[in-house]
């Protein structure tokens, strides 16, 4: 029915000599800073954007690179989860005051240049927390970069807060590898299209896993011709 409807307004937009815009798809690949850029991802399309753990031996060459290469680059902000894992560098907590809290997140978007966004490593207890979210969105304000929720959590408040914030502000629809293999990630990416075509656009999470960026390589040049791939930057 929702199909129906969809084409069925296409074909009026067309009628009426109305230009009928691409759905957009938005791929976010995280987790980069400890080791160099994979020659894989440099090998995807410029549209495919990364987001790059602070404080990590490769960030701030990564965010050089990534520049070159003309992608989106976002900070990939460690959060605090829920339950115990191990924990990166610069991790917000709920152990920091407020001014601990605002001092770190100043640092790491301080250490890796030509962010344009943040998203949230983890986060899944800390993104649930209204006042922990207001901290963070309050520097993000000043700092004039935009919030992505990776969506860690259902429950997650985050946002909702940079939303309130008046933020440009985004979601983490689809993850793309959480299953490592061809098969998956390629199903993955179609759901990601797909949302992309009843919505307008959406957003994907992956990792530098070899299997993801073998898949991307492959999949990306069979997209089909209404779905346009785009930096992240291009939603907000």
């Amino acid at each position: 029915m929702q199909r129906m409807a969809a084409l069925t307004l296409i074909l009026t937009l067309l009628t009426a000599g109305i230009p009928v815009q691409a759905a957009k798809l938005a791929i976010v690949i995280d987790d980069l800073g400890h080791h160099a850029m994979p020659e894989a991802l440099s090998q995807l399309p410029h549209a495919v954007s990364v987001s790059i753990l602070p404080n990590t031996p490769f960030d701030i060459t990564t965010a050089e690179q990534a520049h070159r290469e003309q992608r989106d680059v976002l900070l990939h902000m460690p959060m605090q989860p829920q339950g115990h894992a191990p924990l990166e560098p610069l991790t917000l907590t709920f152990a920091m005051s407020q001014q601990q809290t605002q001092q770190t997140l100043r640092h790491a978007l301080l250490r890796i240049p030509y962010v344009v966004a943040i998203n949230n490593h983890m986060g899944s207890a800390l993104t649930q927390n209204r006042q922990h979210m207001d901290w963070v969105m309050t520097v993000l304000n000043d700092y004039g970069v935009g919030f992505l929720d990776s969506r860690t959590s259902a429950a997650s408040v985050a946002e909702q807060r940079s939303l309130a914030m008046g933020l440009p502000t985004l979601r983490r629809h689809v993850f793309l590898d959480h299953v490592a293999s061809e098969a998956f990630v390629a199903r993955q990416l179609k759901a990601a299209v797909k949302r992309a075509q009843r919505q307008g656009y959406a957003i994907a999470i992956g990792h530098p896993y070899p299997v993801t960026l073998t898949t991307l390589a492959k999949q990306l040049p069979l997209l089909e011709q209404d779905i346009e791939l785009v930096p992240l930057s291009t939603l907000f």
